[in-house]
């Protein structure tokens, strides 16, 4: 049986081109296999556990595991997280009608968006 491939090309931010160009993404059966800049050509490929040594690829190629993405995942949420009361009061300072206005649906919108990015990132991991 054959894997399923599903390439897709979106706009990101490529760190050694240091500017947002196209990348094409490309998933496996549904799940994340790699990320090429159409720029630099720079590939990061996404596997389930680290790949063999006979398995690299070229220079332009790195690697990264699922756990690794869940790592980092993982501490970027926490950061987030840990930085939340420091960007609500440069909110407030910035703009204090403004964050007024928009408090009562964040305060709805909140728990539902948080709880739909932890689900997603549940599924993924299955």
């Amino acid at each position: 049986m054959t894997a399923s491939q599903e390439p897709t090309d979106v706009d990101l931010l490529c760190t050694p081109c240091m500017m947002t160009t196209s990348h094409t993404i490309t998933y496996v059966d549904g799940r994340l296999a790699s990320i090429e800049c159409e720029n630099c050509h720079r590939r990061v490929e996404v596997h389930e556990q680290e790949p063999t040594q006979g398995n690299q690829a070229g220079p332009a190629s790195h690697h990264i595991t699922l756990s690794g993405i869940h790592q980092i995942y993982s501490a970027d949420f926490a950061q987030r997280i840990l930085t939340k009361p420091h960007r609500i009061g440069e909110q407030l300072q910035e703009d204090l009608s403004l964050f007024l206005i928009t408090l009562p649906l964040r305060l709805i919108t909140k728990p539902y968006r948080l709880t739909k990015e932890i689900l997603r990132h549940d599924d993924s991991c299955d």
